[in-house]
């Protein structure tokens, strides 16, 4: 599995950055970086852990902090490739972000917008239900691909949705569409929806796994597509990667991704079967 370019790709990376905790920018940076991509990042939260750990210290950046710190980094004239966006801090950062990708593709069409609507997840939001209708409502529709997991695609779509056919069809009012947490009989998986494919790749379940990994395999993804690879082989190397470190995770009771020590993961994949998904 090789490039089809040799030009790094940039990312314009909108999400969380927490100090000890790989989730957020912090794990989906060092994924693109390590496959090859060029990472700008906008942090919308600076904490200095996961809030499952307990308080997280730190919060949200205010809008117009990070208003200026974009319009630095636009006189800087960058050319980026794709934009991704994750956890939202408070709802300005959502107008922000929506301004930023119409500034972006005015200046290159060709970006790829991937939106991560993180919102929640077992059935709750863990945002206010306004910052989640905003993300909805403003930054969903700006998307080429969003990459939320099944129950917040539930939300988004305002469907039950229990089986494949309910599913991809909910996905398919957004164009592409990656979805995690994907029932695959007993094990789990990611699908991948779009006017082109509709395939599912998956593995068993673990008892319990870190946080960020929904925030690592959309990194990966994103990667992998901007270097040109067709929607099943990156698919099958992205959960393969993501597989991997999970288990490392698992088998050391890391409780957080063990993204260095399990880098080869990223760049050598196992790669794991994709199939269509109906």
């Amino acid at each position: 599995m090789g490039p089809v370019t040799t030009a790094s790709p940039k990312v314009l990376l909108i999400s969380s950055t927490v100090a000890s905790s790989r989730v957020g920018a912090t794990a989906a940076g060092f994924c693109l970086q390590r496959l090859g991509v060029e990472t700008v990042v906008l942090p919308t939260t600076l904490m200095g852990r996961h809030p499952g750990w307990g308080a997280p210290g730190g919060g949200a950046v205010e809008t117009e902090r990070l208003r200026k710190m974009w319009h630095a980094i636009r006189k800087q004239d960058l050319h980026f490739d794709g934009v991704l966006t994750g956890y939202m801090g408070e709802v300005g950062h959502i107008d922000l972000a929506a301004d930023i990708i119409r500034d972006i593709r005015a200046k290159n069409p060709a970006v790829k917008i991937w939106v991560d609507p993180v919102m929640g997840d077992h059935g709750n939001l863990y945002i206010p239900e306004h910052r989640a209708a905003a993300i909805r409502d403003a930054l969903v529709p700006l998307a080429d691909c969003i990459t939320p997991n099944l129950w917040e695609l539930s939300w988004l779509s305002g469907q039950v949705l229990d089986t494949p056919q309910n599913i991809r069809k909910a996905a398919s009012a957004y164009g592409s569409v990656l979805i995690t947490s994907v029932p695959d009989g007993e094990d789990i998986g990611a699908a991948w929806e779009s006017p082109e494919d509709a395939l599912i790749c998956s593995h068993e379940k673990f008892d319990s796994v870190p946080h960020g990994g929904g925030d690592s395999l959309g990194a990966i993804l994103l990667a992998h597509h901007l270097r040109g690879l067709d929607a099943r082989t990156a698919l099958s190397a992205a959960v393969g990667s993501i597989f991997d470190i999970m288990r490392a995770a698992n088998e050391a009771d890391a409780g957080e991704l063990p993204l260095v020590r399990c880098q080869g993961a990223l760049i050598a994949p196992q790669g794991l079967d994709v199939k269509d998904y109906i």
